[in-house]
Parts: C-alpha cells; sequence; structure tokens
C-alpha cells in the first residue's frame, strides 16, 4: 500500500492551526517567506497553504501589513484568540516542532536583510547605539539610542537583530492606525515639517518638540522623530512611502503616550528560555 495510506487524516481546523502557530512564531512573515519553511516541515501543499490563509485573512485572524511592510501577514487579537481556543485541537508534536524548527529559519531570513548595531562614543557617562534596517541603500529603519544606563544600552545591543520585525510592525501599524484616529479628530492633516538631506541629519535635529523628514527618492521619505528625555533618549527614523504619510506617522508617533514605553519593553524584555 502507499505510505498515504497510513497518513493521519488532518482536519482542516488544524491545517489553520499550523498555520497561525508558524506565523506566530516569525511574524511578520510574507507567503512567499511562509511556504519553504511550511514545505520543509511537511505541514502542507502550496495550494493548500495559500487557501487557508486566505481563509485566515477574510475570517480577520490574519492581517496583513503597509508601505514597507506591505503583504507581510500578522496575527490579529482574534487570530491570537482562535490560536489559545482551540490549540489542543492539533498535536503537541507538530507545535513543538514549529517552535524548534521556527528560530533558526527566521534567522536566515533575517540574515537576507541588512541589519546593524554599532555602537558609538558619545562620552559624559552616557553610552550610544545606532540600530539600522537597511534594504540595498535605503534605510527602513534608523534608532539612535542615547542613554546613562549600561544594562539598557547592551540589553538592546543584543536583542536589536532578533527584534528588529516586530519593532517595524509596531511602529507602522501603531503610528499609522493612530493618525487615521487623529485626522480624522481633528479634520485637517499634520502639518509641514522641515526637511534635512540625510537621515542621520534628521535624527540629529528631531527633539521631542519637532520631527523632520528626509527624502529617499521621488516619493519616500524618512520621518525622524525623538521620545523620551530622561535616562534614555530614543531617536527614530522610519521610512514611509510618501510626504503625507510621513508628516501622518511623526504626528501620530509624536504623541502616542505609550510608544516609548512599547519600543523600550520590547527591546530589554529578558529573552524567554
Amino acid at each position: 500500500m502507499p505510505d498515504s495510506f497510513f497518513r493521519k487524516r488532518v482536519s482542516d481546523m488544524e491545517y489553520r492551526l499550523r498555520l497561525l502557530c508558524c506565523i506566530e512564531e516569525m511574524e511578520p512573515i510574507s507567503p512567499d517567506q511562509l511556504w519553504p519553511f511550511v514545505a520543509q516541515l511537511e505541514l502542507m501543499d502550496y495550494v493548500s497553504m495559500c487557501l487557508y490563509l486566505d481563509e485566515l485573512r477574510q475570517s480577520g485572524a490574519l492581517a496583513q501589513g503597509d508601505h514597507a511592510l506591505a503583504g507581510m501577514l500578522f496575527l490579529t487579537g482574534e487570530g491570537r484568540r482562535q490560536l489559545e481556543l482551540f490549540r489542543t485541537r492539533m498535536p503537541m508534536s507538530e507545535r513543538e516542532r514549529i517552535r524548534r524548527e521556527a528560530p533558526g529559519y527566521q534567522q536566515a531570513l533575517k540574515e537576507r536583510q541588512y541589519l546593524r548595531v554599532m555602537w558609538e562614543p558619545v562620552g559624559e557617562g552616557r553610552h550610544g547605539l545606532l540600530c539600522t534596517v537597511q534594504e540595498n541603500e535605503t534605510p527602513t529603519l534608523l534608532m539612535r539610542v542615547l542613554t546613562t544606563n549600561h544594562q539598557v544600552a547592551e540589553k538592546i545591543a543584543a536583542s536589536f537583530r532578533e527584534q528588529a520585525s516586530r519593532l517595524l510592525l509596531m511602529l507602522y501599524t501603531r503610528g499609522l492606525m493612530l493618525s487615521v484616529e487623529q485626522s480624522e479628530a481633528l479634520h485637517s492633516p499634520a502639518p509641514a515639517l522641515p526637511c534635512q538631506p540625510t537621515g542621520e541629519a534628521a535624527l540629529a535635529a528631531a527633539t521631542q518638540e519637532q520631527a523632520y523628514l528626509c527624502p529617499y527618492g521621488l516619493k519616500e521619505q524618512l520621518a525622524a522623530i525623538c521620545l523620551g528625555s530622561g535616562e534614555t533618549q530614543l531617536r527614530l527614523g522610519l521610512l514611509l512611502p510618501g510626504q503625507h504619510e510621513a508628516r501622518q506617522w511623526a504626528h501620530a508617533a509624536m504623541n502616542d503616550p505609550d510608544l516609548y514605553d512599547d519600543v523600550l519593553t520590547l527591546l530589554t524584555a529578558e529573552a524567554e528560555p
């Protein structure tokens, strides 16, 4: 008899859970990035993966990013609820296999993206870091950290490469969602912002009260903001598809009361064993 005769029948629910588990471990991730992992673990065939991903998007369990994260998939609150509610419908061995193999695969994906962490001399009892996410010659994210807390600097330096995707997801989704809410409330676009010739110059010029832009190419704009003024200061530069989006994002991010704490928490939290 063929081997397929002895294979366990997998329900539609389990197939969906397999995909939710994979994306939970590696979000944000595109379908093209996800497929080799699914194939490597023999979780399902390509056509089935596409069909189940579409069902999960339509049900609200998955969402797709915008702009630099266009096409990237991540779990919604509904997706996490489904995963918790029906997790036992999927064998523990499958869940553990996905959890065990995901970090190595995700690291291989990240190595294709140019991630860099550089220590900067700042003196006066402070520590400086410049962290970048770059595609070809264009920076997707610039982050400069200035802190008097050496432990905070060490944690950020150690975690940035691992958390870069989640940080990008946080910045894009939080900033752009809030900008839409603010625009609707104010019935007006965000104010114009001054420009600097380079992303580094925009980062250096940004203050808590004033954001700056830096153009890249014909349309793309990097928006630079400054968060925090005490022990640790964060200067963030994020690439957006146009001047309007960059202005809206900068205005929203500067007025998000939780963004500073959430970024620090993401980058300094202790890694799970």
